[in-house]
């Protein structure tokens, strides 16, 4: 590092009075003024102090990733009445401190060390043969503040396109530290166009297969659902009540007291008659009453209720119809509906049909 501060405040006078405020504030209460050797160029392997990598999501209309770093590029040790035996290298390690964990900083909040590789890791790992993430070279926006570094034989724009800039300082009573920032990186989505092209034509090959296969499912007159439903509506009464009473379906989320009403109905039914309906009722009664089930599915409730409401036989007018559907409807309507009474009613339903 080097001392910088060898101004001439009589040279200084000659500049325009804002400038000479300018750098008086800045500059004006510094014994020394030294530059971290960061070269003619950023980054450099000979940097002295500390990086600070920020990586943001540009959002979905611009560049997915952007990325740019501030660093400490010059620190000043100020004058005090006792002499300031700070050091250069205490400054800038204190600034990294209030960069990273002090709340007024900005960037405390999301600091991560090591985060860096981290992120570019799962970044390239995201990436596959159709899609890639890439440096977005043709991207030609620019901060527009005062560069840290002007090479000779460069205008002053493309000086500010390309080099660190100018971007605040930390301070104390002993020291000050100026931070700049790069240039902002800009990288998006690029697609393989060979794959995607060669895919495509595959693609093109599937689409094909697929609709075949899909016509012919079509053709399949009923789906699984229809008929795991036509299977439930032509289940017999006694097979239903062995499905529901089986004490092995109240396990799985063990219920005590229902495990052991269903093994005492199970074992009822394994010693009735399929053909004594009397006592299927009593069964089937007990097992709504202990074990909380319907053996009427609700959607054939539905369904048939919508089927045999009088309603349907007033246009044109029907008496008979009407008085039929307006027992089974009522019957439908019973608050302890059983099993038996709504087979027999789909089967009255059928008169409706005629």
């Amino acid at each position: 590092m080097t001392n910088k501060l060898k101004l001439d405040e009589k040279e200084l006078a000659k500049i325009d009075e804002k400038e000479y405020d300018d750098w008086k504030q800045t500059y004006g209460d510094l014994s020394s003024l030294y530059e971290l050797n960061w070269g003619d160029e950023y980054p450099n392997d000979n940097d002295e102090g500390w990086n600070i990598i920020r990586i943001y999501y540009g959002g979905a209309d611009d560049d997915i990733i952007q990325t740019n770093v501030i660093f400490p590029y010059k620190v000043g040790l100020k004058k005090t009445e006792w002499g300031n035996y700070y050091t250069v290298e205490q400054a800038v390690n204190e600034a990294f401190e209030f960069y990273t964990t002090n709340p007024n900083s900005g960037f405390s909040n999301r600091y991560q060390k090591g985060s860096n590789s981290r992120i570019w890791s799962k970044i390239y790992d995201s990436c596959n043969e159709y899609f890639s993430i890439v440096k977005n070279e043709k991207y030609a926006g620019w901060t527009a503040g005062v560069p840290i570094y002007h090479p000779k034989n460069m205008s002053f724009e493309k000086v500010q396109r390309l080099y660190p800039y100018e971007n605040g300082s930390m301070y104390n009573g002993y020291y000050i530290v100026f931070i700049a920032a790069t240039q902002t990186t800009h990288y998006m989505i690029a697609e393989n166009e060979k794959a995607v092209a060669t895919d495509r034509q595959n693609l093109f090959i599937g689409w094909g297969i697929c609709i075949t296969i899909l016509s012919m499912l079509f053709i399949v007159p009923l789906t699984i659902k229809e008929r795991r439903a036509i299977k439930v509506k032509k289940e017999p009464f006694y097979n239903k009540l062995l499905r529901f009473c089986n004490p092995a379906i109240y396990m799985k989320d063990y219920d005590k007291a229902k495990v052991e009403a269903a093994n005492v109905l199970y074992q009822k039914l394994q010693n009735t008659s399929s053909e004594d309906v009397e006592a299927l009722n009593e069964i089937q009664a007990e097992a709504v009453s202990k074990l909380g089930i319907s053996l009427i599915d609700k959607e054939l409730l539905e369904d048939l209720l919508k089927k045999v409401h009088p309603k349907n036989f007033t246009k044109p007018y029907d008496a008979e119809k009407v008085a039929l559907a307006s027992e089974l409807y009522s019957i439908l309507q019973k608050e302890n509906l059983t099993y038996n009474e709504f087979i027999n009613v789909v089967e009255q339903s059928k008169k409706l049909q005629s």
